[in-house]
C-alpha cells in the first residue's frame, strides 16, 4: 500500500456577500477535510521492536477509545501522523497479527525516508497514542464457506504481513487445505518473522513457507532468484489452489498476469500491492514467469493445455483493494 497525501485546503477569492462567500469556503472545506474526521479511533502503543537493521519494525498496539476492533485476515487501518513539514499524512496498513476481539493488533512497518507515516510510526514508543480509522478491507479467505482449497501465498518484503495473520487464522481454525507461502526479498538483512513461521511449519504438516533473496551475499545457503520463478518452478500444478499475492506491485501485477495466461481464472487470484499500485506489466518478464510454468510441471505444455499464451485480455488490477 502507498502512502495517501492529504492536500492542504486553499481558498480563493470570490466576490459577494460576506455570509454568502463564509458559508461556500466552510462547505468546501467541511467536504475537503469530511474525510479527515474519520480519523477518529484511538489506539496506544504497547510495544517496539526492531526486526531487521533495514528498517522493518513491529508495532503492538490497543484499541483505547472504547469501541469495536473486529478484523479478518486482509484487513488494514489507516493511519494519521503529523508531520511539522507537511502537515497532516495518512496511510493504510494491513494488520500483522491473527483475528482477535481485545483490541489489541499488530502492524508490520518499513521504514522508508520518503515515508513520513512509516517514520512516525518507527519512532514510537511504549504508551504514545495514535490517531486510526478502520479496521477496513476485505478478507482474504473466509472459513467455513464451503471453499475450502488449497492456498499460494505469494508475497515481497512486508507483504507477509497479512499472510502472517491469515495462516495463523486459518490453521489454528482447522483449515486441512494445503497453505504454502513463497516469500522473496532483496537481503539477508531483510528477513524477519522466521521463528513464527517455522512454529506453524512445526505445528501444521499443511503448511510451508519457503524464502528467496533476490540479491543475496556470496555466502548465502537458501534461494536465490525472484519469487515468481519459484513459484513457478515448485508448484506442481495450478487446478484447485487458489493465489494470493501482497507486496510490490510489479510483483503482483505480472504474477497475475502470468496466472491469467495459463489459464487461473481472475476469481481465484487475490491483490494486494502495497506500493506501485499501477504497475503495469512487463510482456517479457509476464512470458518468462508463464514458461517457468510451463517447464516446471505446473502444465502439460501450452499446446496440450489449448491456451491462447500470446494475447493478454485480463483487466489489470480489477480485484486490488481500494484504500
Amino acid at each position: 500500500m502507498s502512502e495517501v497525501i492529504v492536500p492542504n485546503f486553499r481558498g480563493r477569492a470570490a466576490r459577494g456577500r460576506p455570509e454568502v462567500i463564509a458559508g461556500a469556503v466552510a462547505e468546501r472545506m467541511d467536504s475537503r477535510w469530511s474525510s479527515a474526521r474519520r480519523y477518529d479511533r484511538r489506539a496506544v502503543v504497547t510495544a517496539t521492536e526492531a526486526l531487521t537493521p533495514t528498517g522493518t519494525v513491529r508495532v503492538d498496539l490497543e484499541v483505547v477509545d472504547g469501541g469495536p476492533f473486529d478484523f479478518e485476515p486482509g484487513n488494514f487501518v489507516g493511519i494519521e501522523a503529523f508531520d511539522p513539514g507537511l502537515g497532516y499524512r495518512r496511510s493504510p496498513y494491513c494488520i500483522l497479527s491473527p483475528p482477535s476481539h481485545d483490541g489489541r493488533f499488530s502492524l508490520l512497518v518499513r521504514v522508508v525516508p520518503d515515508g513520513p507515516v512509516s517514520q512516525f510510526l518507527g519512532a514510537l514508543l511504549p504508551g504514545d497514542e495514535v490517531a486510526f480509522r478502520g479496521p477496513s478491507g476485505r478478507a482474504m479467505v473466509r472459513l467455513g464457506t464451503g471453499d475450502e482449497r488449497d492456498l499460494v501465498l505469494v508475497a515481497t518484503g512486508v507483504g507477509i504481513g497479512p499472510f502472517l495473520s491469515l495462516a495463523g487464522h486459518l490453521l489454528v481454525g482447522g483449515y486441512r487445505r494445503r497453505i504454502d507461502l513463497f516469500w522473496g526479498l532483496r537481503l539477508a538483512d531483510d528477513l524477519c518473522l522466521v521463528d513464527e513461521l517455522a512454529r506453524l511449519e512445526d505445528d501444521h504438516p499443511n503448511f510451508s513457507f519457503d524464502v528467496t533473496l533476490s540479491q543475496p551475499s556470496p555466502g548465502w545457503p537458501g534461494r536465490r532468484g525472484r519469487v515468481t520463478d519459484l513459484v513457478a518452478e515448485a508448484l506442481d500444478g495450478l487446478a484447485g489452489r487458489r493465489f494470493l499475492l501482497s507486496g510490490n506491485g510489479a510483483m503482483v501485477a505480472e504474477l497475475a498476469a502470468a496466472l491469467a495466461e495459463v489459464g487461473v481464472p481472475q476469481l481465484d487470484v487475490y491483490e494486494e500491492p502495497f506500493f506501485d499500485a499501477r504497475h503495469v506489466p512487463d510482456p517479457a518478464v509476464v512470458a518468462a514467469i508463464r514458461d517457468k510454468f510451463v517447464a516446471g510441471g505446473a502444465l502439460p505444455s501450452p499446446a496440450a493445455a489449448g491456451l491462447d499464451l500470446f494475447h493478454l485480455e485480463r483487466p489489470l488490477g480489477a480485484d486490488r483493494l481500494a484504500s
